[in-house]
C-alpha cells in the first residue's frame, strides 16, 4: 500500500510540475463556458428580441474568442513556447492570406449582409437565378432550400454584388396576370367583370385594390394587365384559384380569349384554311 501511494503521489506531483493539471482544467473551464454561451443565446432567442442569425454569428464569435484563450492558457500551462508557434503561424497566415482573398470578401460581405437584417431565416429569396428559402446565413455563405429540397450555398459576395429579391419581406403581395380579349369585346365590362371576381374572392384583399389596366394592342388581342393583392402566405394558393375563377367568369359572360391565327399562302394556290 506503502508503494502505491508513493507511486500515485509521484505520478501527481508529475502532472503538478508538468502542467497537465492546469491544462486539464483549462479544457473543463472551456467545455463549461462554451455550455454557459449556448445557454445565454438559447434564453435570448426565446425572449425574439434579436434576428436568429445574429445571435448565431455572436455565439460562434464568443466561442472562437473563448477557445483560442483557452487554447493559449492550456498550451502556456504545458510549457509550449507561444512565441515559435505564433511566428510559425505568421508566415503561414500570409501564405494563406494570398490564397484566400475570395474567402475575406466573403467574410466581409457577410458582415454586412448580417448587419442590413434585409435576409432572415425563412425568408424565400431569388439571386443570380436562384430561388429558394433561407435555411442558413453565415459569414461567409447563404443556404437556400429549393422547391425541389435540394440545398444550395450562395456565396455572401454574390448576395452584396447582385440584386437580391425578397418574395416574403413584406406581409402583402401582388398576382399579377396578363390577360387578352378579342377585339369584339367590351373592355368597360370586361373591366367590371374582372373586379366582381376579385371582390367575390375570399382572399384577394379590397385594400390595396385590385387593379385593371391597359397594356398593348396584341396582334389578336387587347391585352390588359390584372393585378389583386394577397397575403403572402396564400398566395400559390390565390394565383391558382383567382385564374380559375376568372376562367369561369368570362365563359358564363361570353368574353372570349382569342388565339393567334395564322393564314398559310401555298405559291400558285389558294390560301389554306386559317390554323391556331
Amino acid at each position: 500500500m506503502n508503494e502505491m501511494a508513493q507511486m500515485v503521489d509521484g505520478w501527481w506531483e508529475v502532472l503538478l510540475t508538468k502542467g497537465w493539471v492546469a491544462f486539464a482544467l483549462s479544457v473543463a473551464l472551456g467545455v463549461i463556458l462554451s455550455l454557459v454561451i449556448g445557454r445565454i443565446v438559447r434564453v435570448v432567442r426565446g425572449k425574439g428580441h434579436y434576428p436568429p442569425q445574429v445571435l448565431g454569428l455572436l455565439r460562434k464569435v464568443a466561442l472562437t474568442i473563448l477557445w483560442v484563450l483557452i487554447t493559449i492558457q492550456a498550451l502556456h500551462a504545458v510549457g509550449v513556447d507561444l512565441l515559435g508557434v505564433l511566428g510559425a503561424a505568421g508566415v503561414v497566415g500570409v501564405a494563406v492570406g494570398f490564397a484566400s482573398q475570395t474567402a475575406l470578401s466573403n467574410l466581409i460581405s457577410g458582415i454586412f449582409l448580417i448587419s442590413e437584417r434585409r435576409v432572415k431565416l425563412g425568408d424565400y429569396i431569388r439571386v443570380s437565378g436562384v430561388e429558394g428559402k433561407v435555411e442558413e446565413v453565415n459569414l461567409l455563405s447563404v443556404s437556400l432550400r429549393q422547391l425541389d429540397n435540394s440545398l444550395v450555398r450562395i456565396p455572401c459576395e454574390m448576395m452584396i454584388k447582385n440584386p437580391v429579391v425578397n418574395v416574403t419581406h413584406e406581409q402583402l403581395r401582388r398576382c399579377d396576370y396578363m390577360v387578352g380579349v378579342d377585339y369584339a369585346s367590351d373592355l368597360s365590362r370586361v373591366k367590371q367583370v374582372i373586379l366582381e371576381v376579385a371582390q367575390q374572392h375570399a382572399m384577394v384583399l379590397n385594400e390595396p385594390a385590385p387593379m385593371v389596366t391597359f397594356t398593348d394592342f396584341g396582334d389578336s388581342s387587347l391585352n390588359l394587365g390584372v393585378g389583386v393583392w394577397c397575403r403572402t402566405a396564400d398566395y400559390a394558393e390565390v394565383r391558382y384559384s383567382f385564374a380559375t375563377a376568372l376562367l369561369a367568369a368570362f365563359a358564363r359572360e361570353g368574353i372570349n380569349i382569342p388565339f393567334p391565327v395564322r393564314q398559310v399562302l401555298l405559291q400558285g394556290g389558294a390560301p389554306t384554311t386559317p390554323e391556331s
